[in-house]
């Protein structure tokens, strides 16, 4: 992954990669080493190459279940009560979308236009942000604010309509 990734701090590297990989690197001491090309020096001088893994993919009797923690929610979770505190930087409820009525959206206006590269990073990136992702208020501060515009479109007059039980909003824009 990409400095500062999980915390902002350009000092921080992530790496994803295999047990197997990570072994070989711990053996060798350095993050640079291949285990298909490289090899290890022995503690008399000679070097050596690392076999590669072998094993089963998966167990044969199968993987442990460990035990059962799951509680299974109530059918019908309206009564349930989830306390957040309203002054919270991090936590925010969310009110309860309206049920899907089946109909892809079509026809929506192109708010912005990205010119080159644009990874979820560039859309919503990590960093210091993540300790928002639980309040979306918050976390939506940081939304495109890691790329480079082609264009922008503003909206110049705005009507609402009713669809179904929801409530759609009709944009016209221009190109700023």
């Amino acid at each position: 992954n990409f400095t500062g990734r999980n915390d902002a701090n350009p000092q921080t590297h992530s790496f994803v990669t295999s047990p197997d990989l990570v072994t070989a690197m711990v053996l060798s001491g350095d993050l640079r080493f291949n285990p298909l090309t490289d090899s290890l020096t022995a503690a008399d001088g000679s070097e050596f190459k690392l076999k590669p893994p072998s094993g089963d993919n998966l167990p044969a009797r199968g993987f442990d279940p460990g035990v059962d923690t799951y509680q299974e929610p109530p059918k019908d979770g309206s009564s349930l009560k989830v306390d957040v505190d309203p002054k919270s930087t991090r936590l925010q409820l969310l009110e309860p979308f309206q049920p899907w009525d089946g109909k892809d959206f079509v026809d929506y206006p192109i708010l912005i236009k990205i010119k080159g590269k644009c990874t979820t990073d560039h859309i919503s990136a990590a960093g210091p942000w993540l300790k928002y992702r639980g309040h979306l208020d918050n976390i939506s501060n940081n939304m495109f604010i890691a790329y480079v515009y082609e264009a922008i479109f503003l909206p110049i007059s705005m009507k609402r309509k009713t669809i179904g039980n929801r409530m759609s909003s009709y944009l016209k824009f221009e190109r700023i």
